[in-house]
């Protein structure tokens, strides 16, 4: 079944695009209006001082020297009047009109024309004058203001426009390669992890540090089990030949002897082969993480004690010196079930190992916020070309290869202590080998 990918209609990056031009022209075209409507605003008090300030002046004049000093005046500042856009408009008390400049002015109204101009009226002695400032003046502010910001916008939308398309782009980037090695896992495997382009401290980059763990992990269990099921495959074949040759024979001979000989046989092989299959399952179990619900505070002094005790009569029949030297109190989180099976493979190993009047010490103490464990011998050592490969499964080195066992008993101490984050190492020379494991303290 193919898993790769679909290529959408719309990606993301140009759908993120899109909505930004919308949202950006939505956001644009409102503070355009509003700076728009707040100019025209600011620009039509502006004219209406003006004309308050022109109407009061001639007030003063007209007050000072009379109608007739104000016409004059108003005569005089004709050009000066239509230059300007205003429209002037001056009666006497008959209302017949004495002064005009501009176009005709409705004889009552004050406030804004249908035409946008600004118009004010003021009696003068029973003469009335009356004063508008057209509006082309400021719709032309206007349409300039208009103009500079659509100059000043428009540009500015198209850089922002390129320079979110681009970052989107670069943000979704992690995404588009978490896509495509999903949509690869079938062509290579689990064990090629997403390139980290994205920073650890981001969401992103964070998807894809789980993701390749949670990957790190699934490739270490499915390699767990294809190398579990080899193991058994691999070792299992030997003993079910051995047991179809003996019953071969029986099946060949017409003696009972020779027939109880092969079931006893066939029983000694399977018990050989149970124990070879819980151990590889124990093995896959513990690689593929601690059980939550067995995790306890841990004593683990009084765990060793316990193992120690277990080993003491295999040791006294070996005349091997078993000395244990536990600090107490020494607590930890862990499984002590599986703990207890760590512990008795490395002493089971140390004893079986270690020659008529050796030692076997079995030693934890405290080292700072840390406790450290240690089961140490003075059997035949392990050779250097062996010490890399004696966690693995089935390995035997060449000194224990006539001592009875399955070569699982290590790569079951390694997977148990491993899920424990406390990694065993070993170290061995002429005069001891020396098993080691460091254990974070339960606070």
């Amino acid at each position: 079944m193919s898993c790769a990918p679909i290529n959408p209609r719309f990606t993301t990056g140009l759908t993120l695009t899109l909505w930004y031009l919308v949202l950006m022209t939505l956001v644009t075209g409102g503070l355009l209006l509003a700076g728009d409507h707040l100019l025209g605003k600011r620009l039509l008090d502006k004219d209406r001082q003006l004309v308050t300030t022109l109407l009061d002046n001639y007030q003063r004049v007209s007050s000072d020297a009379g109608p007739d000093k104000l016409l004059h005046v108003l005569e005089r500042d004709r050009e000066f009047l239509l230059l300007s856009h205003y429209r002037v408009r001056f009666s006497d008390r008959a209302q017949q009109l004495l002064f005009s400049a501009g176009p005709a002015l409705p004889a009552e109204v004050d406030g804004q024309l249908a035409d946008g101009s600004w118009h004010q009226g003021r009696q003068l002695d029973g003469y009335r004058l009356q004063v508008a400032l057209s509006a082309q003046p400021r719709q032309q502010d206007l349409a300039r203001y208009r103009q500079t910001m659509l100059q000043l916008l428009l540009p500015m939308l198209l850089i922002s426009l390129g320079l979110v398309a681009w970052l989107t782009r670069r943000t979704l980037r992690p995404i588009r390669a978490l896509i495509h090695r999903i949509g690869s896992l079938q062509r290579d495997g689990l064990d090629r992890p997403v390139p980290q382009t994205a920073s650890t401290h981001t969401e992103l980059g964070q998807l894809i540090l789980l993701f390749n763990q949670q990957m790190a992990r699934i490739h270490r269990l499915v390699s767990g089990l294809r190398h579990a099921l080899d193991s058994a495959a691999h070792d299992l074949r030997t003993p079910l030949t051995r047991q179809r040759l003996s019953l071969e024979q029986a099946l060949a001979s017409k003696a009972p002897q020779h027939w109880y000989d092969s079931l006893l046989d066939c029983a000694e092989e399977n018990q050989r082969m149970e124990a070879q299959l819980g151990y590889l399952l124990a093995i896959t179990a513990a690689e593929q993480g601690l059980d939550p619900a067995r995790l306890e505070p841990c004593d683990l002094s009084r765990l060793l004690e316990e193992v120690a005790e277990l080993y003491e009569l295999a040791a006294e029949d070996k005349e091997i010196t078993l000395t244990t030297e536990l600090a107490p109190e020494l607590v930890i989180h862990g499984d002590p079930q599986a703990l207890s099976q760590a512990f008795a493979n490395l002493l089971d190993n140390a004893i079986k190992y270690t020659p008529a009047g050796g030692e076997v010490k079995l030693l934890a103490r405290r080292q700072g916020s840390a406790i450290e464990v240690i089961v140490e011998d003075t059997g035949m050592g392990i050779s250097e070309a062996d010490l890399p490969h004696i966690f693995e499964r089935l390995y035997r080195a060449d000194r224990s290869r006539h001592s009875p066992g399955h070569g699982l008993g290590l790569a079951l101490v390694k997977a148990i202590l491993d899920g424990h984050q406390a990694p065993v190492e070993v170290t061995s020379g002429r005069e001891a080998t020396r098993f080691y494991c460091t254990f974070s303290a339960e606070h």
